[in-house]
């Protein structure tokens, strides 16, 4: 039988995703933390249509691109035991989001103005990169100043589910997004 095809489509279970992590007050490195999540959803962006139409015009309207909004990202994975470094990690990150106050220079109650210090404490840049059979990057998809904004940190308990697992999962708000084919080198 012939093949439609010289090369199969990606296979979507070959994935990992990652993030900066915090930095040390000694150095301006960052570390990169590496999560197991079970399954991701891609970022999608929309944008809506503005409808117009002047008053000397015909019977039909003109559209034109109006602002874009980007949907969230959703990620589970299993619920861990133990206190990992990347769990620790996540933690902290979460906690940095519901803290409004740390990072705030002169903060003197609910008027105070965050600093650009005090965003950056919670925004960081999310990667998600796709694998090939050969384990190879193929394809990345770049969050920028992404943020947790939902956490469940474990499935509803019941005792009749014998054998399942707990999922806990991660939502996260991001500003913009890059896809980059990496085979090709260029960004879509």
């Amino acid at each position: 039988m012939a093949r439609s095809s010289s090369q199969d489509p990606l296979e979507k279970y070959r994935f990992q995703v990652s993030w900066s992590g915090s930095s040390d007050s000694t150095s301006e490195a960052t570390n990169l933390i590496r999560t197991g999540f079970h399954d991701v959803q891609l970022p999608k962006r929309s944008t809506n249509k503005i409808m117009y139409r002047e008053g000397n015009d015909p019977d039909i309207s003109s559209v034109s691109a109006g602002l874009s909004s980007m949907e969230d990202v959703v990620m589970s994975r299993g619920l861990l035991l133990g206190a990992s470094d990347t769990n620790k990690e996540l933690y902290a990150w979460m906690k940095s989001v519901h803290n409004p106050t740390a990072g705030i220079s002169g903060y003197v109650g609910a008027k105070a103005r965050s600093t650009d210090a005090a965003k950056s404490i919670y925004r960081k840049t999310v990667t998600i990169e796709m694998y090939d059979r050969g384990a190879a990057p193929s394809r990345r998809w770049i969050l920028y100043n992404a943020f947790p904004v939902h956490f469940v940190p474990g499935s509803d308990l019941n005792a009749r589910e014998d054998g399942d697992k707990s999922l806990e999962s991660l939502t996260l708000s991001y500003e913009d997004f890059q896809e980059i084919d990496i085979t090709a080198k260029n960004p879509v």
